[in-house]
């Protein structure tokens, strides 16, 4: 069970053989040439093009690579991942992990740094606070999203096509445990962004990621400001990055006509307008779901609807099934209720542990 503020964990294990000086719960000193080995847990497999975890180990004067991480047959989700190496010197004090953008030949730690931790008694643990976020755990509550459409009101009158649109405010702030419309989310280090996402059958063969544009929380960890796509381009706005009402993050999909003015395209499997409120009509689960990732800031200004979502996954919520107790009203989603959005995945998780023998 994934419990908050241990969002990233790594198991650094001193393999059989020694190497190990101390005994009881007394100091415990790493010497060089001492084999060990990293083992992730929970940890999702980079995709081609989202670079390579690297594994540093650091000392009073020396950061030494101790090599990339490899994912051998892995698939999409979280598993168990293992890398073995041996101390480049004596009396480490730590270890870093960090994110090396691809085809990136600098010898030196980039600075996107996923996690990092102190050795302690022949041992490390390491997580992302701190790193990825300013300091501060994920939140656990950020509030609700809604579903409503602006920039076709003029055009086709209120209510018009608003299953086509996902901002991040709730049309019923008395909901949000913080008590304001908007969502409110952990800042972030300089280096790493939120991005949002409508997601076609999760989960599913034949998935489809949507982003709706990247953004970060301003100092009182609340959205209140636009990502950077604006409305978007399938929103119908000619200068979709400036118009409309809205503040927060978001993004509408009513109409194609801007886009292929820009020759941007959606990806296969997908058409405007979005019914993001649909169901499946057999099992009633959701047909799309609302995902927030967190992204290696070298992602922003990547090409409209190319990007991919990292492995930093730790919200979601699906679309369709409506806002709390709409089920037990009726059978269908209800179309004016926030959704709620989860806390759902924490992402690696482990122990820590050090051991002189097998």
């Amino acid at each position: 069970m994934w419990r908050a503020g241990l969002f990233a964990r790594v198991i650094l294990v001193v393999a059989a053989g020694g190497g190990l000086v101390g005994c009881g719960d007394g100091p415990t000193e790493l010497l060089e040439q001492t084999p060990m080995e990293v083992v992730f847990s929970d940890l999702r497999p980079l995709q081609a093009g989202e670079g390579a975890l690297e594994v540093w180990i650091t000392g009073a004067s020396d950061t030494v690579s101790v090599g990339r991480v490899s994912f051998p047959g892995a698939g999409r989700e979280p598993a168990r991942v293992a890398h073995g190496f041996t101390l480049p010197f004596s009396h480490p004090t730590g270890v870093v992990v960090t994110l090396e953008p691809p085809n990136d030949v600098d010898p030196a730690p980039s600075p996107f740094v996923l996690m990092e931790g102190a050795f302690d008694k022949g041992a490390a643990e390491l997580d992302i606070i701190g790193t990825v976020t300013d300091g501060r755990v994920l939140e656990t509550d950020p509030g609700a999203h809604s579903l409503f459409t602006t920039s076709n009101n003029v055009e086709l009158r209120y209510p018009s096509l608003e299953d086509a649109g996902l901002w991040l405010f709730s049309l019923r702030p008395d909901l949000n445990k913080h008590g304001t419309r908007e969502v409110k989310l952990t800042p972030l280090m300089p280096t790493w962004t939120y991005e949002g996402w409508a997601v076609f059958h999760y989960g599913r063969s034949d998935e489809v990621w949507v982003s709706y544009g990247k953004f970060r929380p301003d100092p009182l960890s609340l959205l209140t400001a636009r990502d950077d796509t604006g409305s978007g381009p399938y929103s119908g706005d000619q200068d979709y990055l400036n118009a409309g009402v809205e503040d927060v993050p978001g993004e509408e999909w009513t109409t194609d006509r801007v886009a292929v003015q820009l020759g941007i395209s959606l990806p296969a499997g997908v058409t405007v307008p979005f019914d993001l409120d649909a169901e499946d009509p057999v099992t009633w689960e959701a047909e799309w779901s609302h995902v927030i990732t967190i992204e290696p800031a070298f992602d922003e200004g990547e090409p409209m609807f190319q990007g991919s979502p990292f492995i930093l996954r730790p919200y979601r919520n699906p679309i369709g099934v409506g806002g709390p107790g709409c089920r037990e009203i009726q059978p269908i989603a209800c179309p004016g209720d926030p959704r709620v959005i989860e806390l759902v995945e924490g992402g690696p998780t482990a122990t820590v542990v050090a051991v002189s023998g097998r």
